[in-house]
C-alpha cells in the first residue's frame, strides 16, 4: 500500500459510518505486515499538510504495532517486522520525535520506549554516539527527550545489569552540565526553557536513583550540578 493510499485508509478507519470505518480498520490489519507499513505510518504520523486526525490514528497503530511485534514475547520466533524497515524505523524515530506536536510525540516516545528496551545497547549501537552528538549540534530537546527515555531504562537495575549507564553519564553528563548551566542563565526563560531544565533533572535523578556514578566523585563536577539544581530551587514560583 502506497503513502496516499495508507492515508485514505486510515481516513476510512475515522468515518462516522460504520461500515466505512470497519473496512479502513480490515484494510489497516490486512496490510500491517507488508514491508515499509511501519515506514509509511511513520511519514504520514510527520507529515504536517496532513489532517491532524490521521496522523493521531497514525501514531496509534504505529505504537501498537510496535508494542506487539517489535520484539517477540517467545524468544524462539522471529520478529514480524523486516530487519530493513527496523533501521529506518530506528534512524528516522530519533528526528522525529522532537519535531511533532506534543499529542504524538507521546505515541512516538512509547515507541521509543520499547524500541529502547528490546534493541539497546547490542541492536542499537549507535543510539548513544547520536544522542552525544546531538547535544552538541543544537538538537538539545529531542537528545535530551532521548536520553531521558535512555537512562529510565536502567533506572531500577542493579549490580551488572546497571552497567550501560556508567557509559551514557560518562559520554552525555558533561554535555549536560554545560546545556544546564546556559540555560539557568536565561533571564525570563520561555516555557521551552523550562522544559528542557525538566528533561535534564529527570535524567540525573534517574542516573543516580540507586547509586551515584563514579563520574560525580569528582567534587568540583557534583559541587557544579548542585549549584545549579540550588538555583532552580531558589527560583520564585509563578
Amino acid at each position: 500500500m502506497d503513502l496516499h493510499s495508507l492515508a485514505i485508509v486510515l481516513q476510512a478507519a475515522l468515518s462516522p459510518n460504520p461500515d466505512e470505518r470497519k473496512a479502513g480498520e480490515e484494510s489497516l490489519i490486512q496490510f500491517q505486515h507488508t514491508p515499509q507499513h511501519l515506514v509509511r505510518l511513520l511519514q504520514i504520523i510527520v507529515d504536517g499538510n496532513c489532517d491532524m486526525a490521521v496522523r493521531q490514528v497514525a501514531s496509534i497503530h504505529f505504537k501498537n504495532f510496535i508494542a506487539k511485534n517489535w520484539s517477540p514475547h517467545d524468544p524462539h520466533e522471529q520478529s514480524k517486522i523486516l530487519p530493513n524497515d527496523k533501521d529506518m524505523v530506528r534512524q528516522n524515530i530519533l528526528v522525529f520525535v522532537a519535531q511533532v506536536p506534543p499529542l504524538l510525540r507521546v505515541q512516538l516516545g512509547e515507541c521509543l520506549k520499547t524500541i529502547v528496551h528490546a534493541d539497546y545497547s547490542e541492536q542499537w549501537p549507535t543510539l548513544l554516539p547520536w544522542v552525544k552528538h546531538s547535544l552538541q549540534d543544537q538538537q538539545v530537546y529531542g537528545a535530551l527527550f532521548v536520553l531521558r527515555i535512555l537512562s529510565r531504562k536502567y533506572e531500577f537495575k542493579s549490580d551488572e545489569e546497571r552497567s550501560p549507564v556508567y557509559l551514557i553519564v560518562e559520554e552525555t553528563f558533561p554535555h549536560l552540565l554545560n546545556i544546564f548551566n546556559r540555560l539557568v542563565q536565561i533571564v525570563n526563560p520561555a516555557l521551552e526553557v523550562s522544559d528542557l531544565l525538566k528533561l535534564i533533572c529527570k535524567i540525573f535523578w534517574s542516573s543516580i536513583y540507586l547509586e551515584l556514578p563514579k563520574q560525580l566523585f569528582d567534587q568540583n563536577v557534583f559541587n557544579a550540578w548542585m549549584v545549579l539544581f540550588l538555583n532552580i530551587l531558589e527560583r520564585p514560583s509563578h
